[in-house]
Protein backbone atom coordinates (compact mmCIF):
# COMPACT_ATOMS: atom_id res chain seq x y z
CA UNK A 1 0.00 0.00 0.00
CA UNK A 2 1.27 3.15 -0.04
CA UNK A 3 -0.12 5.98 2.48
CA UNK A 4 -1.46 8.76 0.38
CA UNK A 5 -3.31 6.39 -1.83
CA UNK A 6 -6.85 7.30 -1.43
CA UNK A 7 -7.91 3.39 -2.52
CA UNK A 8 -5.68 1.83 0.10
CA UNK A 9 -7.41 4.30 3.04
CA UNK A 10 -10.77 2.66 1.77
CA UNK A 11 -9.47 -0.65 1.97
CA UNK A 12 -7.76 -0.60 5.40
CA UNK A 13 -10.42 -0.92 7.68
CA UNK A 14 -11.64 -3.73 5.34
CA UNK A 15 -8.26 -5.50 5.28
CA UNK A 16 -8.05 -5.19 9.02
CA UNK A 17 -11.22 -6.58 9.73
CA UNK A 18 -10.35 -9.78 7.45
CA UNK A 19 -7.27 -9.99 9.77
CA UNK A 20 -9.49 -9.80 12.75
CA UNK A 21 -11.74 -12.63 11.66
CA UNK A 22 -9.04 -15.05 10.30
CA UNK A 23 -7.52 -14.62 13.77
CA UNK A 24 -10.49 -15.28 15.95
CA UNK A 25 -11.49 -18.73 13.75
CA UNK A 26 -12.85 -21.50 15.52
CA UNK A 27 -10.15 -23.53 17.64
CA UNK A 28 -7.30 -21.34 15.63
CA UNK A 29 -8.26 -23.38 12.44
CA UNK A 30 -6.29 -20.29 10.56
CA UNK A 31 -3.27 -20.06 12.97
CA UNK A 32 -1.21 -19.92 9.70
CA UNK A 33 -2.46 -17.19 7.85
CA UNK A 34 -1.16 -14.17 7.78
CA UNK A 35 -2.49 -11.22 7.01
CA UNK A 36 0.14 -8.08 6.91
CA UNK A 37 0.29 -4.60 4.77
CA UNK A 38 4.08 -2.96 3.82
CA UNK A 39 4.08 0.43 3.33
CA UNK A 40 5.65 -0.01 -0.19
CA UNK A 41 6.93 3.76 -0.22
CA UNK A 42 9.40 3.00 2.71
CA UNK A 43 10.03 -0.84 1.51
CA UNK A 44 10.55 0.16 -2.45
CA UNK A 45 13.17 -2.72 -2.81
CA UNK A 46 10.67 -5.49 -1.42
CA UNK A 47 7.66 -3.81 -3.39
CA UNK A 48 10.17 -3.73 -6.40
CA UNK A 49 10.71 -7.68 -5.71
CA UNK A 50 7.18 -8.77 -6.22
CA UNK A 51 6.52 -6.38 -9.21
CA UNK A 52 4.17 -3.81 -7.29
CA UNK A 53 3.25 -0.86 -9.61
CA UNK A 54 0.12 -0.18 -8.77
CA UNK A 55 -1.82 0.91 -5.26
CA UNK A 56 -3.54 -1.17 -3.53
CA UNK A 57 -1.87 -4.51 -4.64
CA UNK A 58 -2.66 -7.74 -2.26
CA UNK A 59 0.21 -10.82 -2.68
CA UNK A 60 -1.08 -13.77 -1.70
CA UNK A 61 1.99 -16.12 -0.55
CA UNK A 62 1.68 -20.26 0.53
CA UNK A 63 4.04 -22.53 1.85
CA UNK A 64 6.24 -18.71 2.05
CA UNK A 65 6.60 -18.53 -1.92
CA UNK A 66 4.46 -15.87 -3.94
CA UNK A 67 1.48 -17.50 -5.16
CA UNK A 68 -0.99 -15.30 -6.57
CA UNK A 69 -2.23 -11.47 -7.06
CA UNK A 70 -5.83 -11.20 -5.16
CA UNK A 71 -8.09 -10.08 -7.53
CA UNK A 72 -11.62 -10.22 -5.56
CA UNK A 73 -13.65 -8.00 -4.14
CA UNK A 74 -12.83 -5.37 -1.61
CA UNK A 75 -14.95 -6.33 1.27
CA UNK A 76 -13.63 -7.79 4.66
CA UNK A 77 -15.94 -11.18 4.08
CA UNK A 78 -14.19 -11.31 0.59
CA UNK A 79 -10.82 -10.80 1.53
CA UNK A 80 -11.69 -13.19 4.55
CA UNK A 81 -13.55 -16.19 1.97
CA UNK A 82 -10.34 -16.26 -0.26
CA UNK A 83 -7.72 -16.96 2.69
CA UNK A 84 -10.38 -19.58 4.08
CA UNK A 85 -10.41 -20.90 0.37
CA UNK A 86 -6.83 -21.24 -0.21
CA UNK A 87 -5.92 -22.37 3.41
CA UNK A 88 -8.47 -25.20 3.29
CA UNK A 89 -7.19 -26.29 -0.30
CA UNK A 90 -3.55 -26.62 0.48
Amino acid sequence: YAPWCGHCKSLAPEYEKAAQHLSKAKKGSFKDVKVAKVDATENQALAGRFGVTGYPTIKIFKGGEEYKDYDGGREWKDIAAEMRMLYKSS
